[in-house]
């Protein structure tokens, strides 16, 4: 199985006091008026737009497959990006760096000017000045990316070294840096199984290779499935929690017992991804730990 993405990270400074640490986590509707702005678009939305070659339509106007079996597993296309965003420092933070980190998914890598561009207009909007923009190759090395997007990106993927390490066969920890957001009949769980996070992931990263990779990953999802199901949940200090006041998701570690090769690369990949509502916004985040 293989999905290729794309990293960059942005370093900036606060230029005045924000006194909400979870500013960015919030920034769905901000960032889809950053893109607008980043690509001249001063439609409200892209019914009737002619313009076939829009990196915004591209990104937040995906088309559902024609093939109905594709559409059973894949559903609605995800969001081609996923942000890492900061927890900012507690206010008075005015001057205080910080840094955000975006991986773009297969195709949406063509977009690279307009997503600069998003990027730097959202920070200026949350109170950032961007000073730096960097590029991760593959074991997680960062050189600067001084260009417009016309320069090549080093191109990341499941056999990157950074992911390939070992993982033990009978046991792992998951822990979760940012909330989880597990959704099963329109309500968020406030606990979970390695069932619930491994189908989520399955059907995350798979329909992230089906509409940005054309491909589609050599997965048993009914084996996997079922495999699943047997693994156990040996210890957790996981918690539900909300973030000024809101529900937020799932935080904490949890260790799991069980055949968990048949995993390994799909939690690996998943630490790109993550999973979850709000994946592409900075939940969901995850480190896999032996």
């Amino acid at each position: 199985m293989e999905l290729h993405y794309a990293k960059l990270w942005f370093s900036f400074t606060l230029r005045h006091d924000v006194s909400d640490p979870y500013a960015f986590y919030a920034t769905r509707a901000d960032f889809e008026s950053a893109f607008r702005a980043a690509v001249s678009c001063k439609r409200g939305d892209c019914a009737g737009c002619r313009r076939g070659d829009c990196a915004f339509s591209a990104t937040f106007s995906q088309e559902i497959a024609q093939d109905p079996e594709a559409v059973r597993r894949h559903q609605k296309p995800p969001l081609p990006f996923i942000f890492d965003f900061p927890v900012l420092p507690p206010s008075p933070n005015r001057g205080r760096g910080c840094e955000l980190a975006l991986t773009l998914v297969g195709s949406s890598i063509q977009n690279l000017p307009a997503y600069l561009e998003a990027v730097r207009i959202l920070i200026e909007n949350k109170g950032g000045v961007l000073v730096a923009v960097a590029a991760e190759s593959p074991g997680g090395a960062r050189a600067d990316y001084a260009g417009d997007g016309s320069f090549p990106l080093p191109l990341l993927g499941s056999l990157d070294p950074a992911l390939t390490g070992p993982l033990p066969t009978e046991t792992v920890a998951l822990r979760l840096l940012t909330p989880l957001k597990l959704v099963r009949e329109g309500r968020l769980l406030k606990a979970f199984t390695f069932a619930d996070f491994a189908r989520t992931l399955m059907r995350r990263v798979s329909s992230l290779a089906y509409h940005y990779e054309g491909a589609e990953p050599a997965l048993d999802y009914r084996w996997l499935s079922g495999q699943s199901d047997a693994v156990d949940t040996v210890e957790s200090d996981c918690r539900f929690v909300s973030w000024n006041g809101r529900p937020a998701g799932i935080l904490g570690t949890a260790r799991f017992a069980g055949d968990l090769e048949p995993f390994h690369l799909l939690l690996q990949l998943g630490t790109a991804t993550h999973l979850g509502k709000g994946a592409s916004f900075g939940y969901g985040c995850y480190r896999v730990e032996g």
